[in-house]
């Protein structure tokens, strides 16, 4: 997709389609509606008073031109009402314009907005930044491997800004970040609709090489024999059963002078047939996806090694499938870890947090002074939050009020679960020095209380995203299949790590 700046006014621009937008309540059109509005005879102005616009929150009308204006057609997108809105609507307004239009089959396409509507709220240069976002998202698809006859013949082809009030800074800002925000996301996205046959942990480390190559990252890979060296028998006993395990570090180093290392943890399990205690088999064919974690991880550090920030920020994704055969770990073994503590398994199919501890433990080792971790790890947070919000778990109230920051400005809604000092109680062993889980009470939060046993003092963050990291619809920026979920909210904590 091409974007292009224009200062031309939006109703001479000679494109298939303009995109403009209305608020709920609003009787009188504004900025560049009611410029178009104008041009066509106050035709808007007349769909506004019969109720055929409304400016209902998600709300799209295709109306045509009348031969008043070169553009061929108008997409009107309700925002709802002006009180209510925020960038994320902005954002998925964005994106519903851009599905709608690339359904309609045009391939050029303008906004005309001003940016008084956000500006008391938020910079323009987010503004931008969202609207952006929206429409390369809008139009994510994955086609993965199906033949060229099969798939579709629409895109959306040329995007064209005119934007009042914007300054080119800001635009030119907006425009960068977003562009880096979406394509990371949308590598995220195409990495965990991956079929796990062709995403296995040796091609998602030599996709990392291939990452660093392309922007200057650092990159080491450790296979088996460096893994057994540094004794990670807590990713080794998992990994035992399939593909050899693998242990991914990418690191940029954009503030050598600062001691600061913010460490990105992702959890890569390529597949998770759920080891001998093996998942039913409907649905087993989504465990594919039990690596958005480290998707999420991979898709951060695009975007991170695309904008160059002012910091230092270390990745680490401990990769391996979950299989099972004579050779895998059982219920009832006891393992190691590289941070020294000893670990009962109590359930096979709780084999993130296992590889988590390692990956956690080699980024302190590595030089990280914040983690955050994110993983597809458990279904209880999918009871307890659904699909809409990600659950956060801390042991540092000041780190975690970043990262939900973060979260907030790129609209990736998270809520925070306790780790009160009682849920350690479901984790004593009486052979070991941890249980990797005990039962589904709280099963999300053991999942938390586990893991924040390998970040120990250093100020951490858990995001588990089993219920956002893929959706069942389309609806907003996201389609149907993996969302890229928490790639945004990391790369917009990198970019303002240390600052």
């Amino acid at each position: 997709m091409e974007w292009r700046m224009t200062k031309e006014p939006v109703e001479r621009l000679a494109t298939d389609g303009i995109v403009v937008v209305h608020t709920q309540g609003e009787e009188a059109l504004k900025g560049c509606t009611r410029m178009l509005d104008e041009a066509l005879d106050h035709r808007l102005s007349q769909l506004v008073s019969e109720g055929e616009i409304t400016g209902r929150y998600r709300e799209i009308r295709l109306v045509h031109n009348w031969g008043k204006i070169p553009a061929k057609r108008l997409l009107i997108v309700g925002l709802g009402k002006e009180s209510d809105l925020d960038l994320d609507r902005w954002r998925n307004g964005m994106a519903l314009a851009a599905k709608t239009a690339r359904k309609a089959g045009i391939k050029q396409l303008a906004i005309g907005c001003s940016s008084a509507r956000l500006k008391e709220r938020f910079n323009s240069a987010d503004w931008v930044q969202a609207l952006v976002e929206g429409i390369e998202l809008g139009t994510y698809r994955y086609d993965g491997y199906k033949t060229k006859e099969q798939t579709e013949k629409q895109e959306l082809e040329t995007v064209w800004l005119a934007l009042e009030g914007v300054s080119d800074s800001a635009l030119k800002a907006g425009l960068e970040r977003g562009i880096a925000f979406a394509a990371a996301t949308k590598t995220a996205r195409d990495l965990v609709n991956e079929p796990a046959n062709k995403l296995t942990p040796s091609t998602l480390a030599e996709r990392s090489r291939e990452l660093a190559d392309q922007y200057g990252l650092e990159a080491d890979i450790l296979t088996e024999e460096r893994l057994v060296e540094l004794g990670m028998d807590a990713l080794l006993s998992v990994g035992r059963a399939g593909e050899p395990a693998q242990m991914i570090v990418l690191t940029h180093r954009g503030a050598p002078e600062s001691q600061e290392m913010l460490g990105l943890v992702g959890k890569g399990i390529t597949f998770d047939s759920g080891g001998i205690q093996v998942k039913p088999g409907r649905g087993m064919e989504e465990m594919k996806g039990d690596m958005a974690g480290a998707a999420a991880v991979f898709g951060a550090m695009e975007a991170i090694g695309r904008l160059k920030p002012h910091c230092n920020v270390m990745a680490v994704i401990p990769a391996c499938e979950n299989m099972i055969n004579g050779d895998g770990y059982r219920p009832g073994d006891v393992i190691g870890s590289f941070s020294g503590k000893t670990i009962e398994i109590n359930h096979t199919d709780a084999e993130g947090r296992l590889v988590l501890a390692d990956g956690i433990s080699y980024a302190r080792r590595l030089g990280a002074t914040s983690l955050v971790n994110v993983a597809t790890l458990t279904g209880a947070v999918i009871i307890a939050l659904g699909h809409t919000t990600t659950g956060l778990m801390t042991n540092h109230d000041d780190w975690a009020a970043q990262v939900k920051e973060a979260a907030l400005l790129t609209g990736e809604k998270v809520w925070e679960l306790p780790l009160f000092p009682e849920y350690d109680e479901y984790l004593k062993s009486n052979v070991a020095d941890l249980k990797n889980v005990n039962g589904s009470v709280a099963g999300v939060i053991q999942g938390g209380m586990f893991l924040k046993h390998f970040a120990e003092e250093t100020p951490w963050v858990h995001l588990d995203i089993a219920g956002t990291a893929d959706t069942k619809k389309d609806d907003g920026i996201h389609n149907k299949g993996a969302t890229g979920v928490a790639v945004r909210t990391l790369t917009q904590l990198a970019v303002g790590f240390g600052k």
